[in-house]
């Protein structure tokens, strides 16, 4: 991958991040705590994994309530592609994947990832994307 491709795709991601972090005013079903205030985590990364055995094209992760987007245009079988950012506030909003397997397009569909209970609010958390069996795909909060 050349460097402006890298670049390219670190900018992409930066932008979804930080969109993230505006979504705590549009969500329509946030996650809250017993006091009542609306969860965040330190989201400091993404990972896209291509856990199949053979190549997807077009991954694309959107959030439709901001309009923002990042992708990685092709996973070789058994790979990932990731990059890491600044870390940004984040709360529960709505996601989107999308992606080509054999030229045939699948998606998702909208979905919100939670954050998991007990995990440390001191410690950043990346997004990790996972298309694990044909035409099915997930995504997590992970700490490593």
């Amino acid at each position: 991958m050349n460097f402006n491709k890298r670049r390219e795709i670190r900018l992409v991601f930066l932008l979804l991040v930080l969109a993230f972090a505006a979504m705590p005013a549009c969500s329509s079903v946030p996650v809250r705590q017993q006091t009542g205030a609306v969860q965040k985590i330190l989201i400091a990364g993404i990972v896209i994994r291509n856990e199949l055995h053979f190549p997807v094209t077009d991954v694309m992760i959107n959030a439709p309530e901001s309009g923002a987007f990042a992708g990685c245009g092709n996973l070789l079988p058994r790979s990932e592609c990731s990059t890491s950012f600044e870390a940004v506030a984040y709360s529960a909003g709505k996601l989107v994947v999308s992606w080509k397997e054999y030229g045939q397009p699948h998606t998702t569909g909208e979905f919100v990832i939670e954050i998991p209970e007990g995990m440390d609010r001191g410690k950043a958390a990346w997004l990790e994307v996972v298309i694990y069996a044909m035409g099915q795909a997930g995504a997590r909060l992970v700490q490593f």
